[in-house]
């Protein structure tokens, strides 16, 4: 958001340079750019700085190039510079560029050459910022006189800008705004007004200043004028024209309450409470992680309404046993206290990584199986150690209340392993131990370390009930630190890499058959091999993941781990969508802060057409796990949900951020690419769609094996479709149908 405060100066300018754009209509004002305000701009005043030196200035009373009529200047200032004449386009160097844009948004048609020098050459001798001048202004008179354009003039003074017959495109948009228009512009671009100049924004020091001063000022004044079209807060009638511009300021301001109401009021008119509900969650999201505020009580009584009218199938209830509605959207982050452990150092050159990474893993899972604490993912912990970590900046950053840090040594057989719990807010230890023993005998330390901070943390934990969070060990400390080197090599971007985690699984079976995890894991690199397409047999890949989960299952019913991906394979696999949503709440009782487990659920509320079950889930997901390098699959499964949802601009977000991660991974380009068809980018769709592409079409035979709804399917099926056609007859970029 941007803090609304006018500078009195900015960039060394004179004051009646400054944009006034925070005032109210028809108040007394100075110095308005008389570029907006001429244009049927009846709220301000414009005191003009000449005194008839406009028509002194050189040239002016001279005809034009030829006796035709004058042709007209058109300046782009919102994102990439450009300036043309009657569309010609006009070369300019980027000085010159920047001072055309200046003299545009300024309050005056003539400036004085000094100003614009320490606007534009404030690193420059006076001499040479001079000369740079000289040179700039001959440029643009130049280009425009080669043109037929009188518009600009230049003496030994004063440099002028005849601004009332420029076409801007700011200027129209403002301008539009304040007639009760709403500018198709700013339906399409977010923040539009943070890209004023965007291209030009380092030309110089003195200039970014200004700039910086000058957006903000702009993106008030366009808020405000867009403001005055929203209905009140009592009418419940949302006209067309205040719906457009509730989009146009939410796309400026996504935090603003006044505009998410109307848009909420329009969805309800419509019926659509899904996409109601979707922008109200992310807007508590937004606040809760930037301020730590909730939404204004107009807002959260308008969603409680909005939730009484929606059908009981939409939302499915939780068991009670599960912990997942402690976490749901609320005032506080959390009601239980949130740990965060954080790698360990290594204080013994001997001492492998994976030795440390295994102690803080086995720790991270069993503080996870208790419901009475809310454990951040080791995936969004696994920072650098440092020996002097900004503890609070980390507990800011995990949105953890409480942070467990702490070192390791070894010396032959024994290790001595020293652990601090703090407060994160204020730093303040809350435990200290320290604890030493054979190195053999270390998952018996990672246990007493994870009972002092659950003893610290949570006393009221039983001793029963820690037993049962300590989980089945493997046989063999290898087998252990195999199986995590390979979850970690899983999912790099790199095949070699990804191969290589399938034999680190193996080897740990190998070394511990009876510990599940390692086949839990074999599931999942299956289903990752057909998700990235590096399957050449999606069906058998898919009944071995299976095969292995089952197995899985059968070394220990009671792993967490082990019913997390069963439940997902018997949705991906066998389409048995209730019994998997069974066996994943098992997985979360067992284990409440797993956040795996959260992801598939929201899978699988997807496919059971459950998707505001499924954007809850994602969002757990992400909030067990917010810095998880594996967290693309929640942002897939939440694009998917979005989709369904018809909210198309959240879907390509968060599908857009997947296809950064993974750019191979066809599943999310499916959606991706038919979300962006359907918002009619079919040229960013093409761009996106390459690797569904084989032998020259898009393959469409994934679709008979889908677990996706049919209403869903059929719109990824008719999007997809449409690309194919526009591509076959070259409605898009050329020579895209080649794969």
């Amino acid at each position: 958001m941007y803090h609304s405060r006018i500078a009195s100066d900015p960039a060394g300018c004179i004051p009646e340079l400054t944009c006034h754009w925070l005032r109210r209509p028809r108040e007394p004002i100075v110095c308005i750019l008389p570029s907006l305000a001429t244009r049927n701009l009846p709220s301000y005043t414009v005191v003009d700085t000449i005194d008839g030196g406009w028509d002194e200035m050189s040239g002016v009373n001279n005809k034009a190039v030829g006796a035709d009529e004058p042709r007209h200047l058109t300046l782009k200032i919102i994102g990439a510079f450009s300036a043309s004449v009657d569309g010609q386009e006009v070369g300019l160097g980027r000085k010159a560029q920047a001072l055309l844009g200046y003299m545009m948004l300024s309050s005056a048609r003539q400036l004085p050459r000094s100003k614009l020098v320490g606007l534009l050459w404030s690193e420059k001798e006076d001499p040479l910022a001079k000369g740079s001048l000289r040179q700039s202004l001959s440029q643009i008179q130049r280009e425009l006189k080669a043109l037929g354009c009188p518009h600009f003039h230049a003496d030994q003074i004063h440099v002028a800008l005849d601004i009332e017959r420029v076409n801007c495109d700011l200027v129209e948009i403002i301008s539009d705004a304040e007639r009760g228009i709403v500018h198709p512009l700013l339906l399409t671009r977010e923040r539009l007004t943070d890209d004023i100049l965007d291209d030009l924004e380092g030309v110089d020091p003195a200039f970014s200043e200004w700039l910086a001063e000058t957006r903000p000022l702009i993106h008030e004044r366009l808020i405000d004028a867009l403001t005055r079209l929203l209905p009140s807060e009592t009418d419940p009638v949302v006209t067309a024209t205040a719906e457009a511009a509730a989009k146009a300021i939410h796309r400026l301001d996504s935090e603003n309450e006044r505009a998410i109401r109307v848009l909420i009021k329009s969805h309800l008119a419509t019926g659509s409470i899904g996409a109601a509900l979707a922008i109200y969650a992310r807007l508590w999201r937004q606040l809760e992680d930037a301020y730590d505020i909730e939404p204004h009580k107009l807002t959260q009584d308008l969603i409680a309404g909005l939730r009484q009218q929606q059908p009981e199938t939409v939302v499915r209830p939780a068991p009670s046993s599960i912990a997942a509605p402690a976490i749901a959207l609320s005032g506080s982050v959390v009601s239980r206290p949130s740990v965060a452990v954080l790698p360990f150092r290594a204080l013994s050159p001997a001492l492998e990584p994976q030795f440390t990474i295994g102690v803080v893993d086995s720790v991270v899972q069993a503080l996870s199986g208790l419901k009475e604490l809310f454990v951040i993912s080791r995936g969004s912990t696994m920072i650098p150690a440092s020996q002097t970590p900004d503890l609070r900046a980390i507990g800011r950053d995990l949105n953890a209340q409480y942070l467990l840090h702490g070192s390791i040594q070894r010396a032959g057989d024994q290790i001595r392993i020293s652990t601090e719990l703090v407060a994160a807010e204020t730093v303040e230890v809350v435990r200290v131990d320290r604890l030493s023993g054979a190195a053999a005998d270390v998952f018996d330390l990672q246990d007493r370390i994870a009972v002092e901070v659950i003893r610290s943390l949570a006393p009221q934990v039983r001793d029963r009930e820690l037993h049962r969070a300590m989980q089945k060990r493997p046989d063999d400390l290898d087998a252990y630190q195999l199986a995590l080197v390979g979850y970690d090599q899983m999912f790099s971007p790199d095949y070699t890499t990804f191969v290589t985690a399938r034999t680190n699984f193996e080897r740990a079976h190998v070394l511990s058959p009876s510990w599940a995890p390692p086949l839990s894991y074999s599931a999942i690199w299956h289903m990752q091999r057909v998700a990235r397409g590096w399957s050449a047999n999606a069906l058998n890949e898919r009944d071995a993941a299976r095969a292995l989960a089952e197995r899985a299952l059968e070394r220990n019913s009671a792993d967490p781990l082990a019913n997390a991906v069963g439940g997902y394979t018997l949705s991906q696999c066998k389409h048995d969508h209730v019994g998997a949503l069974e066996q994943l709440d098992r997985a979360i009782e067992l284990t409440p802060n797993l956040a795996l487990a959260f992801a598939y659920r929201a899978a699988v509320h997807v496919r059971c057409e459950n998707y505001q079950d499924a954007l809850r889930d994602a969002a757990v997901n992400l909030r067990l796990s917010p810095r998880d390098r594996h967290a693309w699959f929640a942002e897939m499964i939440s694009a998917q949900a979005h989709f369904a949802l018809q909210d198309l601009t959240s879907a390509i977000e968060h599908a857009t951020r997947v296809a950064t991660q993974l750019p191979g991974n066809q599943v999310n380009l499916r959606v991706l690419v038919a979300a962006l068809v359907e918002s009619g980018r079919l040229d960013d769709a093409q761009t996106f769609a390459q690797p569904l592409m084989s032998a020259g079409e898009i393959d469409l035979k994934w679709i008979a094996t889908s677990p996706w709804p049919k209403p869903t399917l059929a719109r990824v099926e008719a999007a997809l479709s449409r690309l194919a056609s526009a591509l076959r007859h070259g409605d898009s970029k050329s020579g895209t149908g080649k794969s």
